[in-house]
């Protein structure tokens, strides 16, 4: 499972011989920043019965394949059963927002927006922005690793760009990765 999420394995114990007694269960070999917890914490009597194991990685986990022990324990007897985990990377991720996403601007002037960038998932790269046409610049270009931040569009209509609405698609790129948004700019006299 990724770091950051949590995970479940159904651990179930059969009984047979006459035994009853509760079964009480551990784990052992999870390695750091790795929680584990059972639910319920034991089978009641006669032992036969399903716990649910979950755990919880953190985003500090080493990646890697580890083999956990899970140990029952009840009437004097001690079972063992493994189960393995798998700690993969966190999904590096971003995203773009304008605000607002919609202005007017008369034409020989200029408005704003300010796109703000967000970051998930260990992303660590700067975000470039572009929006398509020669009408608009950013400042900063690009947001600074690791990529969250805000930027300020400006956009400078000309006396010559038609009257009415025009969308803008602004582009972040960015650690291999493209998200876009939109801001609408109504052109007035």
């Amino acid at each position: 499972m990724a770091k950051g999420k949590s995970g479940t394995s159904k651990i179930t114990t059969a009984i047979s011989g006459g035994f009853d007694s509760a079964v009480a269960l551990t784990v052992t070999g999870q390695p750091t920043g790795v929680t584990a917890s059972f639910n319920p914490t034991s089978i009641a009597a006669p032992g036969s019965g399903t716990s649910t194991l979950t755990l919880l990685v953190d985003t500090t986990t080493a990646k890697g394949t580890y083999t956990l022990t899970v140990t029952g324990k009840g009437g004097g007897i001690t079972q063992t059963t493994t189960v393995k985990l798998t700690v993969t990377a966190t999904t590096a991720i971003f995203a773009i927002t304008a605000s607002p996403n919609a202005i007017t601007v008369a034409r020989g002037s200029s408005g704003t927006s300010t796109i703000t960038a967000k970051v998930a998932g260990g992303f660590d790269s700067a975000i470039t922005l572009s929006g398509g046409s020669k009408i608009e610049t950013f400042s900063p270009n690009p947001i600074p690793a690791p990529g969250s931040g805000t930027s300020t569009m400006t956009i400078t209509i000309s006396n010559t760009v038609p009257l009415g609405a025009h969308a803008i698609t602004v582009t972040g790129t960015g650690g291999g990765l493209v998200d876009t948004t939109t801001v609408t700019v109504t052109v007035t006299q």
